[in-house]
């Protein structure tokens, strides 16, 4: 493997290994600020900038169109579907996690006290782009890393939330006396 992207894919493992971390240490304490979750947040968010800078220079030539057919390519040898949509939704990921940390830095007691929802959506929409990433279109050991990640973190997320998620579900399906 050429050094090039040995840095590229590099990049993206320590995003995700940040990623990972940091929702850990969010799981495990009741008090999200006491711990160094933001700074695993906010280092994860940069490495997947670094990332994407790797890609583009190395592996894209600064080519939004180059970007756009590897990616068509890659979700067509896996799914059949020749699309590069997949780029745009990367773009996402990095404007919505670089908006977090910076709401996160500037005004951390109210990205705490954040709605419920808005806490489950972008951590849904985050979860979602990295599972792809890691077990759908990971290959190998970061296929077997990124899906033993993915089961540490349910098994978190499940004890921290899961009888609350329960009860409240049983309170709205119960019948009324």
């Amino acid at each position: 493997m050429k050094i090039q992207n040995l840095v590229t894919h590099a990049t993206a493992w320590a995003a995700f290994l940040c990623y990972v971390v940091a929702l850990v240490l969010r799981l495990r304490t009741d008090d999200p600020l006491a711990g160094q979750s933001r700074v695993w947040w906010t280092a994860g968010c940069l490495m997947l900038f670094v990332h994407v800078a790797c890609a583009f220079h190395f592996v894209h030539h600064w080519s939004h169109r180059e970007a756009y057919e590897a990616t068509a390519q890659q979700t067509a040898a896996l799914t059949g579907l020749a699309s590069g949509s997949g780029v745009f939704v990367n773009y996402a990921v990095l404007a919505v996690w670089l908006c977090d940390v910076c709401w996160w830095w500037w005004a951390p007691s109210h990205h705490e006290s954040k709605a419920r929802k808005t806490q489950w959506l972008l951590h849904g929409f985050l979860a979602f782009v990295w599972f792809n990433a890691t077990v759908i279109f990971g290959h190998g050991v970061i296929r077997w890393l990124g899906s033993a990640a993915w089961v540490l973190l349910v098994i978190l997320c499940w004890r921290r939330h899961g009888a609350r998620f329960l009860q409240a579900t049983s309170r709205r399906f119960s019948p009324r006396n």
